[in-house]
């Protein structure tokens, strides 16, 4: 029984501290002109410094975290609806993401990245 018991809080440990899931994903929306493609991303209440946006291959990722940010001090939640701690999503394009560029906007909450392809990479 003990040995069950050490087993499962090592797992706990391991899936909740080291690997850190992200706990949430964010609606994205994908528009094509061309070869060309525009990733929108909802990232309300979300600092430019707390997203990172990574390529690989045919797959564009979007992590990072929400932190819950109190204008005043002293008061508790009451209701909760809003996801706050770390957030990734991943959405597969038509083309393999290597010698595109890539340029971020975020304007309003809505992260906007645009996938250029050179016509020579396709």
């Amino acid at each position: 029984m003990r040995d069950k018991v050490r087993r499962q809080s090592i797992f706990f440990l391991t899936h909740s501290v080291v690997l850190m899931p992200p706990v949430w994903m964010p609606h994205v929306d994908v528009y094509r002109k061309g070869t060309n493609c525009l990733v929108k991303c909802d990232l309300a209440g979300i600092k430019t410094e707390d997203v990172a946006v990574s390529a690989a291959g045919c797959q564009l990722t979007i992590s990072g975290i929400r932190r819950d940010i109190l204008a005043e001090d002293g008061w508790n939640h009451y209701t909760m609806e809003i996801p706050y701690s770390r957030f990734a999503c991943s959405v597969t394009l038509p083309h393999d993401l290597e010698g595109a560029a890539l340029e971020t906007n975020y304007i309003d909450g809505m992260l906007l990245i645009r996938v250029r392809f050179e016509k020579n990479s396709l």
